[in-house]
């Protein structure tokens, strides 16, 4: 039977724009979850296109599906902020409109809870996937344990790029309230800004079930970064810098972690940039890099690397094939009999 609205503990917020097929594959994983009260709540960002009759079809008058259309393009974080903040249920997540869940995403995350009731964040492992549903990465993967955490230690197990994608992250409504909403002023690592604030000032319950599949493809924002993202990462070390909220001596250690996170994340722009033949977005990351204090060798090293690139057409095949490697090899570790499991069942959730 499905649940009346009113009824609802759970809201999963899915903002939207122009990928009206993508969308109906993410609002059917919802549909079928296992845990029934939930809200299904899409913001459409001005598409102008066939996504509002989208989503009446795949609703099918289903009570616990809304959607509401921007008037005009607000940004994709926005968008994002403007869902969070008509939640009123006990708890909520967020769903890329490309992404899936898998049906016992919300059941693995209120089992969490109901083991830490203590916890403002209930995560369960993503799996990182390609548009054909090839594996590429499980963050969950590279922590030691599953279970609580208390802070600031789930704060820390984020950082060096083990943050859980918050695809299957479930907070409870009491964390807007404790640690504020979304700071769109972060930009694109918006995500692990959030998940820190709360990891370091409060408990997290983790689980290495996995819940859904994150899909990197070609339109993906991680796909072509740039040297820009990188202000994001400096405004958060800032933050937690700041934040009198937490311990001084954490403080500081997450805010050196995050400036050190920062500088490896200008090296991978520039490789990534390379390998994708964007040379321009390459120059800017290894420029940025050799004026970081502290970095200039790691810098200097990176100009060298885009200028023999840029010269020889053979260094740049052996590039893209050793990040291909690279590549392959974090998938390889990333994999587990539970991964593999899943991915039959994440693959069907990808079909259109």
């Amino acid at each position: 039977m499905r649940a009346l609205a009113e009824e609802a503990a759970i809201t999963t917020v899915v903002p939207t724009f122009r990928r009206p097929q993508l969308l109906r594959r993410a609002m059917r994983s919802v549909l079928g979850q296992s845990y029934p009260n939930f809200r299904l709540c899409v913001y459409d960002n001005a598409s102008g296109d066939e996504t509002e009759s989208v989503v009446a079809h795949t609703s099918g008058g289903d009570p616990r599906v809304t959607y509401f259309r921007q008037p005009q393009n607000v940004g994709g974080i926005e968008n994002f902020l403007f869902g969070m903040r008509r939640v009123t249920t006990p708890y909520f997540s967020f769903l890329s409109d490309d992404d899936v869940l898998l049906p016992n995403f919300y059941e693995t995350a209120l089992a969490g809870f109901a083991s830490e009731p203590r916890a403002l964040m209930s995560v369960a492992s993503t799996v990182e996937v390609d548009a054909a549903g090839l594996l590429r990465y499980v963050p969950l993967a590279r922590w030691s344990r599953d279970g609580a955490y208390d802070p600031p230690a789930g704060a820390f197990a984020m950082l060096d790029n083990k943050h859980p994608t918050w695809t299957t992250i479930l907070f409870r409504r009491d964390a807007i309230d404790a640690v504020g909403e979304l700071d769109a002023g972060v930009g694109a690592p918006a995500d692990l800004d959030y998940e820190l604030r709360v990891a370091a000032r409060f408990p997290i319950v983790t689980s290495f079930v996995v819940c859904g599949a994150y899909v990197s493809h070609a339109a993906s924002s991680s796909t072509a970064e740039t040297a820009a993202i990188v202000a994001g990462y400096d405004r958060i070390a800032r933050k937690i810098g700041g934040d009198q909220n937490i311990d001084s001596a954490a403080r500081r250690r997450l805010s050196e972690r995050l400036e050190r996170q920062g500088a490896l994340k200008l090296g991978e722009v520039t490789v990534k940039s390379l390998v994708r033949g964007d040379d321009a977005a390459a120059l800017d990351a290894a420029r940025a890099l050799a004026s970081r204090p502290g970095w200039r060798l790691a810098g200097w090293s990176a100009l060298a690397l885009h200028a023999a690139v840029t010269r020889a057409g053979v260094l740049r095949s052996l590039l893209r094939w050793a990040e291909a490697r690279r590549l392959r090899m974090r998938a390889k570790a990333s994999d587990s009999p539970a991964v593999g499991a899943s991915l039959g069942q994440i693959a069907e959730a990808l079909r259109l």
